[in-house]
């Protein structure tokens, strides 16, 4: 179970890198594109809120497997 939940919070962990990686680069590069004045985030609100639930999601997976190491 230990073994199961702690590859399973670092595969959510790379997951949430990954997004989040993506995310400013499309970002970055949008934003060369944009006039000024324009936010470059407004266009990538639903990616950046993908990757900030993700990691969200792992740091709850983190916690939740701190409490079973520390309960034994």
């Amino acid at each position: 179970m230990k073994r199961k939940l702690h590859m399973l919070s670092n595969i959510i962990f790379y997951i949430a890198i990954a997004i989040s990686i993506y995310a400013l680069g499309k970002t970055y590069f949008e934003r060369s594109k944009l006039p000024d004045g324009v936010c470059p985030v407004n266009n990538n609100r639903s990616i950046l809120t993908i990757a900030i639930a993700v990691i969200i999601i792992y740091l709850i997976i983190t916690f939740i497997e701190w409490y079973i190491n520390k309960k034994k």
